[in-house]
C-alpha cells in the first residue's frame, strides 16, 4: 500500500496527482468565474459580514457623547426582538350559555387563530426589519465614534499649527 499516491484535498475537490496544487486550481476556477460574470454584466454582490444585529457599542470613554444616545441604543438592542402575539381571549358571558356557549367559544378561538396567523406574519417581518435597523444604527454609532475621534485629532492638529504659526510671527516681530 505504500505505492499509493497521497491524497491532496480541497473543500470542493480531491486530487490524487502530487504535481497539481488544488488551492491553485481552485483559485484559477474562481478567477475565471469572476471574469465570466464580469463579461456577462452580473453585478458584484457584497454581502454583510454580520448575520444578526451587531453588538451594541459601549459608551466611549475618550470622547464626549450625549448620554441619551447610548441609553436609547441599549434599549433598542434589548427590545427589538421581543414580540408577543399569543392567543389572549378575554372571558365572555356568551361562552357560559349551555350549548351555544361552547360553539361560540370554538368559533371565537378559530377566528382569533386566523387573525393571529396574519398578525404573526406581519410581526415576524417587522422583527426582521427591526433587527436590520438596529444593526445599522449600531454600526452608525461606531462610525460616529470613529469620526468624532478623527475630528478631535484634526482640531488638535489645527490648534498646534496655529500656535506654531503664532510663535513664528512673534519671533519675526521680536527680531
Amino acid at each position: 500500500m505504500s505505492d499509493k499516491l497521497p491524497v491532496i484535498t480541497d473543500d470542493l475537490i480531491e486530487i490524487h496527482d502530487p504535481e497539481v496544487d488544488p488551492q491553485q486550481l481552485m483559485a484559477e476556477i474562481r478567477r475565471r468565474i469572476q471574469q465570466r460574470r464580469a463579461e456577462l454584466g452580473y453585478e458584484q454582490r457584497t454581502f454583510p459580514r454580520f448575520g444578526a444585529a451587531l453588538a451594541c457599542p459601549e459608551p466611549p470613554e475618550d470622547i464626549p457623547y450625549p448620554p441619551d444616545l447610548y441609553h436609547h441604543l441599549r434599549q433598542a438592542n434589548d427590545l427589538y426582538a421581543q414580540v408577543e402575539t399569543g392567543p389572549l381571549l378575554a372571558p365572555s358571558p356568551a361562552t357560559r350559555v349551555p350549548v351555544l356557549g361552547r360553539l361560540w367559544r370554538l368559533v371565537r378561538s378559530q377566528a382569533h387563530g386566523l387573525v393571529l396567523f396574519y398578525v404573526n406574519r406581519a410581526v415576524g417581518h417587522q422583527a426582521n426589519v427591526n433587527r436590520h435597523l438596529v444593526s445599522v444604527v449600531n454600526q452608525l454609532a461606531v462610525q460616529n465614534e470613529e469620526q468624532q475621534r478623527a475630528i478631535m485629532a484634526l482640531q488638535a492638529e489645527v490648534e498646534r499649527l496655529r500656535r506654531q504659526e503664532t510663535g513664528g510671527r512673534e519671533k519675526v516681530a521680536g527680531e
